[in-house]
This record gives structure tokens, C-alpha cells and sequence, in this order.
């Protein structure tokens, strides 16, 4: 009867401890680097074309946690990202660099040593410097606040205490590049930013 205890005793500390880490979460720091597929989408369709770029690197913050203790596939994740963005007309490049901060919920399912995950929220940012084929740079019809949704989805290694998180994001930005009436008081131009973004992120648990 003792042993039979003893063993019973052993079990609910085991689930008490590990309910007790669920409801903890996990804490990761990232530093990121990724690669960009940027343009512009217009209304009316101009067919502006893609340019790439490597130059975006940031710090992000993802908390992991569980619902009442049991659903363990939910997070948090926020940071702060600088890239670098434009487009190309028949005219040249024009591009930009912006910060961005991204407030996303992203899901998790783990397996093995694995997670894969899924990315769903919105970001509010700031371009802070542009050149374009003139060298010219931002002018008072350009909106230098951006916000927008963000959707993607990655997987994730873990390599305990590190986490390494391979994923692919497409944030589009619903602020106007430029005024609508930049070129024309009656034929209105709207213009929006987009991007594929292809990262690399490692993760130190806190």
C-alpha cells in the first residue's frame, strides 16, 4: 500500500510540474536576417516590377503559452525589423528603407524536435529614407507611416537552449506609398507597398 502511495505521490508531482510549465511558456529572444521580394501594388494596375534585397536584419520577442493549462499551440511575437524595400518602373528603381514592428499571433504545432508554425497579425512601421532613380528622396506627398497584415508560415528547430526558425512571411502594407494626387488631380494613383520576407532567426530561450 505504501509503494502504491509513493508511486501515486511520484505522478502528481510529475503532472503538477509539468502543468506548472505550461502555464509558465517559454521566452525566446531572435535575431533575425532575411531576404526580400518587394514591389508595389497600384490601383489602377501599373505592372511595376519586383526588386530583391538581403539588407533586412531585427530583434524579435516570442512568448510561448498554453490555453488553461492543456492547448499548448499559441504565441506571441513582436520585434522590431529594418529592410529594405522598393520597386522597379520603366523609368528605374525607386527604394526604401523601413522599420517595422509586427504584432503577430503565431500557432505552433510541435513534433519530435520540431515546430511548425503559423503566422496571422498586422505591423505598423516607418520609412525612414528613400532613393530613387533621380536620387531624390521623400517629399511631402509621400506617407512615411506604414501599418498593414502580415500572414506566413515557417518551421522551427529546437536545439535546446536555442530555437532556430526558418519561415516565409508576406506583409502588405495598407498606408499609400504616395499621395493618390501625386501625378494628377483627377486620375488618383493608390499605391501599396508589398513584400515576401525569407528568414532565418535564432532564438535564445530566456
Amino acid at each position: 500500500m505504501a509503494a502504491v502511495k509513493k508511486r501515486l505521490l511520484i505522478i502528481f508531482l510529475l503532472i503538477t510540474s509539468f502543468a506548472t510549465a505550461q502555464k509558465r511558456g517559454d521566452h525566446l529572444i531572435g535575431f533575425r536576417a532575411g531576404y526580400n521580394i518587394s514591389g508595389m501594388d497600384t490601383r489602377p494596375d501599373l505592372k511595376y516590377k519586383s526588386i530583391s534585397s538581403a539588407d533586412n536584419y531585427g530583434v524579435y520577442y516570442t512568448y510561448y503559452h498554453s490555453l488553461w493549462g492543456t492547448i499548448n499551440i499559441f504565441g506571441f511575437q513582436t520585434g522590431v525589423l529594418k529592410s529594405t524595400q522598393g520597386y522597379k518602373s520603366d523609368l528605374g528603381e525607386d527604394r526604401f528603407e523601413a522599420f517595422t514592428i509586427p504584432f503577430v499571433s503565431q500557432f505552433h504545432f510541435d513534433f519530435w524536435r520540431m515546430r511548425f508554425l503559423i503566422n496571422a497579425g498586422g505591423f505598423a512601421g516607418y520609412r525612414t529614407s528613400r532613393v530613387n532613380y533621380n536620387g531624390e528622396g521623400f517629399d511631402d506627398s509621400y506617407n512615411q507611416i506604414d501599418y498593414g497584415f502580415t500572414a506566413g508560415t515557417g518551421f522551427a528547430f529546437i536545439l535546446k537552449p536555442f530555437e532556430l526558425h526558418l519561415e516565409g512571411n508576406y506583409l502588405y502594407s495598407l498606408s499609400y506609398y504616395h499621395s493618390p494626387k501625386k501625378f494628377s488631380e483627377t486620375d488618383y494613383l493608390f499605391t501599396y507597398p508589398k513584400q515576401l520576407m525569407l528568414s532565418l532567426t535564432l532564438n535564445i530561450r530566456l
